[in-house]
């Protein structure tokens, strides 16, 4: 469903005065991610519209990172230029596949050309700084299949490359395929065998793998995404928007009236708000940095919670025993050969 012009404009308009209630937190900020959708389906003033607002209180010029989501076929060289003169340095295109068996299994309206067509005309703005969202196990895809649609994007200069293997959401037309027995997911085996040679392609193609889903080039990893495997504070705002702020997880409502009425009211309504107990912050500490490949040092460990982690958590040499986590340099990890066993070791810290 495509919401109408005068809904994106109400929108943009309360996002604003969201951002106008959380002008405290606009200051001194590293980076900033636009995303959770995407944005760049909003008419090019409307967009204009929340990133001037921004250009007022935020030196744009400064931020170590900014991220903006897109569709492969929302990026024509007028947008491209609009990102470049608000400063956005890093694009995150959902390419998910490149075939377009794929892409149709996947209900996706752009084609290879699109992509192709999108990195040109950010190339020609000079933003480089592009990742690529891909889905594997679709269909009957081999991974030389997925070999060829890494190759192209490699090709075309990607700098960074996020890998998901394909799940099925709810009142999904896919899952109802699947329901109906017309649709098969790949066995456990053989999404393990595709992400294990994922793996080694793209590490021979020189792209570190430095979080479970995630590869990059020297320099290139997402430094926001990294502030929540680091588990850092962050300050997130629209409908649905999660935010991390002292020892205190938010969710913003999700009904869009809600969303409003709150913000008239000066009064933020919350899906949630949880405060997390120092436990808490320990499991979250390890669910979020052992995605890290590097892992978590586990002084450092140490020195944020006055406690070591063998302390906190007994099952840590358990673990090290059955050789599902591994410790280096002071760095606790999931071992490369395991990675594909990551749910079943981050589950024992919940």
């Amino acid at each position: 469903m495509v919401a109408k012009d005068s809904l994106k404009e109400k929108f943009i308009t309360y996002l604003i005065k969201e951002l106008d209630l959380k002008r405290d937190y606009l200051y001194n900020l590293k980076t900033i991610y636009i995303g959770g959708g995407t944005p760049t389906a909003l008419p090019i003033p409307l967009l204009e519209k929340l990133l001037k607002y921004l250009n007022q209180f935020i030196n744009l010029e400064i931020l170590e990172e900014f991220t903006i989501e897109a569709n492969p076929n929302d990026i024509t060289v007028e947008l491209a230029k609009l990102l470049k003169k608000y400063h956005i340095n890093r694009v995150s295109l959902g390419v998910q596949g490149l075939t377009k068996e794929k892409l149709a299994t996947l209900g996706r309206t752009h084609t290879k050309k699109d992509v192709i067509t999108a990195i040109k005309n950010l190339k020609k703005v000079k933003i480089t700084n592009i990742n690529a969202d891909l889905i594997y196990g679709v269909g009957n895809e081999t991974f030389k299949d997925l070999k060829k649609e890494l190759k192209t994007l490699i090709h075309l200069g990607v700098k960074h490359i996020s890998t998901y293997s394909l799940i099925l959401e709810e009142k999904t037309i896919l899952k109802k395929l699947y329901d109906e027995k017309k649709f098969s997911l790949y066995d456990e085996d053989s999404e393990k065998e595709l992400y294990q040679k994922i793996i080694k392609y793209l590490k021979k193609k020189k792209f570190i793998h430095y979080e479970i889903s995630n590869f990059a080039k020297k320099g290139y990893e997402s430094i926001h995404n990294l502030t929540y495997w680091n588990n850092k504070n962050y300050i997130g705002v629209g409908p649905s928007a999660s935010y991390y702020l002292g020892n205190i997880r938010y969710t913003n409502v999700k009904n869009l009236e809600k969303y409003f009425q709150g913000i008239d009211n000066n009064f933020l309504e919350y899906y949630e708000k949880v405060e997390l107990s120092i436990k808490d912050m320990m499991s979250e500490e390890l669910i979020m940095g052992l995605r890290k490949i590097k892992g978590i040092n586990i002084n450092e460990f140490q020195e944020k919670f006055n406690i070591s982690i063998y302390d906190a958590f007994p099952i840590v040499k358990k673990l090290l025993d059955l050789k599902v986590l591994a410790l280096k340099n002071n760095y606790l990890f999931i071992p490369s050969d395991k990675l594909y066993l990551s749910n079943e070791v981050l589950v024992n810290f919940i």
